[in-house]
């Protein structure tokens, strides 16, 4: 067709226009055709985004605080489909483009990648998640399921926005005055809308981090973000994505007064209840190899590990002990815990505060006050994680990976023992050693396997998942625990040595947590993630513990066993062998008393506790973002 030019006010009909050349082209000059209808393309653009929002919350409505119903949310996700319908409805060609197709474009990709860290991680993707990959994650294409729900979803939204692009066709040449108002107004009202539900539902006051309620809780996940899939759900999809960016960009990274006083009440609370018992000072001086367990499940350690089995029950162990999991680095997650008595960093906290931030009551500083050496040792080069960066900022003095050990292969734990001599070499010693063989992917070219496969093969129970590859290695790392007892003993340093042994995670590389639940006879994913913790000296006589422990509890109690001093110092948990504490809690606030668990999604229990749990929970992320300790000196 040839292009005519519509003058201003002109019927497009007369002129024996198409309906969609008025439609498109020249719209909003005609009075008498098409009227009203250009606008219909903003119903499909507007639906677009309530659609995969939907789809993301109603997927996922049971794993967290609120349901898809919450009101917050849906008022969120409906003042940004209002702001991004109002800026289509005035921009120029170009940036009309840009914001119909790029936005949805990349939340479709968010709600797909969503759906994969689920699948993974049992937690909604963060970008702060980012800086935890590398070498330091495991990735296989098996191990992510996309949801159909999500695939259906996100699809519907795409097929929205093309049939809203079809009815766009083509930006008229100018701007029109009507059209920009129109636009501005829809966009201010979406604006409005996002910052009244931020103000209203969501206000930001000291107490927050005190209370129990149900809006309390719904508040802390909102502000304090540490918990990625209760942030999601209370905040909705595009709230949420945009908050979580902003708090990769720009991070919390101070600590206001009124925070300060709150640690410093805390700690001082904490002192006031902390005392003396049987164990006190009970190893002070002995030398401790203290091994993280990558990946060793409460089962694989019971019927596959003889060797570790044998300390357990000849030392003292917590049978009620957890891992709970904060971040999505589920190796480090735990070993910073360990090592500093503080919950890692997790939204709005940036990465740098594990290599920038001053830890002075970490294991590494409390041990080296006491004059003994502390090096740390992992199969892994010291760039995972950052490893060897962040352990020297804790305090060890050296940081050996399989190369400086002289490993043959670093998947294979019983090269670990290549590092014994500098594990042992001075009197008194604090060493830090983390296994790898349990790790994942699994495999049949996996080397962990090949080398334990007949062993693995002929003693495993059941052969159905990945149950085989995890015996195998369960094995591997026996084999290392059997070579340092053979190693100590020749050395005749087994008499004044102490082993501290626990897991970094349940055995997620199972993939699959059916099976998990099954093995362990658990019903819900916090609980799956029992664990063992034991420690063994050849001075202590067997024991076990029937009090709920956690991560958090390990620096206390072996602070309490050595001796070593803690005044001052923000701690997360209480000494396993004390009368405080005695209850673990978890990433989305539920919790475990050692009897009875209490979801945080279902409501109940103790108010106080729960109160209890928001605070310390709070304040640890205030410590960690504020750097405390530096400011304090």
């Amino acid at each position: 067709m040839k292009e005519v030019k519509l003058e201003k006010k002109e019927p497009g009909k007369e002129k024996g226009l198409s309906f969609w050349y008025c439609f498109a082209h020249n719209r909003l000059y005609s009075q008498e055709e098409p009227g009203l209808l250009p606008y219909v393309y903003i119903v499909p653009f507007f639906l677009a985004y309530l659609v995969l929002d939907f789809t993301v919350r109603f997927t996922y409505r049971g794993m967290g605080i609120v349901g898809v119903k919450y009101l917050p949310a849906n008022l969120f996700t409906l003042g940004w489909a209002l702001l991004f319908a109002g800026l289509v409805f005035f921009l120029p060609r170009v940036p009309r483009w840009f914001v119909r197709c790029v936005p949805l474009v990349t939340f479709v990709v968010l709600t797909v990648t969503h759906s994969g860290f689920v699948s993974m991680f049992r937690r909604f993707f963060s970008f702060s998640a980012l800086t935890f990959g590398g070498t330091g994650s495991f990735v296989k294409a098996s191990y992510i399921k996309i949801d159909w729900r999500v695939i259906v979803g996100a699809a519907v939204a795409v097929v929205l926005m093309m049939i809203a692009g079809r009815l766009l066709k083509v930006v008229p040449p100018k701007s029109v005055k009507y059209s920009v108002l129109t636009g501005v107004f829809i966009f201010l009202v979406g604006v409005g809308l996002v910052s009244f539900t931020h103000i209203h539902y969501f206000p930001q006051v000291d107490t927050v981090i005190w209370q129990s309620s149900e809006e309390d809780s719904q508040r802390s996940a909102y502000h304090e973000f540490n918990d990625s899939t209760n942030a999601l759900m209370v905040s909705g999809l595009y709230q949420y994505t945009v908050r979580d960016l902003c708090h990769l960009l720009f991070p919390a990274n101070h600590m206001s007064d009124s925070d300060r006083e709150q640690v410093e009440e805390y700690i001082a609370e904490y002192e006031k209840a902390k005392t003396d018992n049987a164990y006190t000072g009970r190893l002070k001086g002995k030398n401790v190899i203290m091994v993280q367990l990558e990946a060793i499940d409460t089962w694989m350690l019971e019927d596959y590990m003889p060797n570790l089995k044998k300390l357990k029950e000849e030392g003292i162990s917590f049978k009620n002990h957890y891992t709970p999991a904060y971040i999505t680095a589920g190796t480090f997650n735990t070993e910073f815990m360990a090592n500093t008595g503080l919950l890692p960093a997790t939204g709005g906290i940036p990465t740098s505060v594990y290599t920038n931030n001053s830890y002075p009551y970490s294991l590494a500083n409390l041990f080296k006050q006491e004059g003994y050496t502390v090096e740390s040792f992992h199969n892994s080069e010291g760039n995972v994680y950052d490893r060897e960066e962040v352990h020297l900022n804790l305090g060890y003095e050296t940081y050996h990976g399989g190369q400086s050990m002289k490993m043959e292969t670093y998947q294979m734990d019983r090269y670990l023992i290549n590092g014994f001599e500098d594990m042992t070499d001075s009197n008194p010693f604090f060493s830090f050693v983390i296994t790898y063989s349990g790790h994942g992917p699994y495999g049949e070219e996996n080397p962990i396997y090949k080398g334990n496969a007949a062993e693995a093969r002929a003693a495993a129970k059941r052969t159905d998942g990945n149950y085989v590859y995890a015996v195998a290695g369960a094995m591997e790392t026996d084999r290392f625990i059997k070579d340092l007892m053979d190693r100590l003993t020749q050395a005749g340093l087994l008499e004044d040595t102490v082993l501290i042994f626990y897991p970094d995670h349940y055995n997620y590389y199972m993939v699959d947590d059916a099976l998990n639940m099954e093995i362990k006879g658990v019903d819900n994913m916090n609980m799956l993630q029992h664990t063992d913790f034991f420690l063994w000296s050849s001075d202590l006589e067997p024991a076990e513990v029937d009090k709920a422990t956690s991560t958090p509890d390990l620096l206390p109690t072996i602070a309490n066993l050595f001796g070593l001093d803690t005044t001052g110092a923000f701690l997360t948990g209480h000494d396993c062998l004390g009368d405080q504490g005695g209850y673990v809690f978890f990433a989305d606030g539920s919790w475990f008393d050692g009897k009875t668990y209490w979801s945080s999604k279902e409501g109940g229990g103790d108010p106080k506790r729960t109160a209890e749990i928001n605070r310390i929970m709070s304040l640890s992320n205030r410590v960690l973002a504020g750097n405390y300790y530096e400011q304090a000196e």
